[in-house]
């Protein structure tokens, strides 16, 4: 299956060795780290779960069945969060895959990501609809 990491109101940027992605659909904001950034990483490049579970195990010395199922249960979980979604196989073979090979030191840890969403309310505001003659942001008051 073709994946894609190109997500409506999905933002995703590197820092170091994690990912952070903010979801602007639903206020959610991730945490990747370790394998779990080089999964996204590979993906971003168009690679599939089995390349992706491949350079794993090469760069951890690794078992690749199992690295290649833990690599796709995240997948999966990825796409039920809609962190990634589905793509054509048109698209893998049009775009150019750019170099990628994993950044992991020591033994492969299972991929796992943190989910937040004590931001989402920052997440949802919209600067401009959401202004008044106060200014911004406007917020409404539950007032009883």
């Amino acid at each position: 299956m073709a994946l894609t990491t190109s997500v409506p109101l999905l933002i995703s940027q590197q820092f170091d060795s994690e990912v952070v992605l903010a979801n602007y659909q639903n206020g959610v904001y991730y945490n990747l780290d370790g394998s779990a950034a080089q999964i996204w990483l590979g993906l971003n490049v168009n690679r599939t779960v089995e390349e992706i579970a491949g350079a794993l195990a090469a760069a951890t010395g690794g078992d690749v069945p199992s690295i290649t199922r833990q690599v796709q249960a995240f997948v999966d979980s990825m796409l039920a969060e809609g962190l990634i979604a589905e793509g054509t196989p048109e698209a893998r073979s049009e775009t150019s895959m750019e170099t990628w090979s994993p950044v992991l030191a020591g033994a492969f840890v299972a991929p796992e990501f943190q989910r937040f969403d004590n931001l989402r309310e920052l997440l949802l505001m919209d600067p401009v609809h959401d202004a008044g003659e106060q200014g911004w942001p406007l917020r409404e008051t539950n007032e009883s």
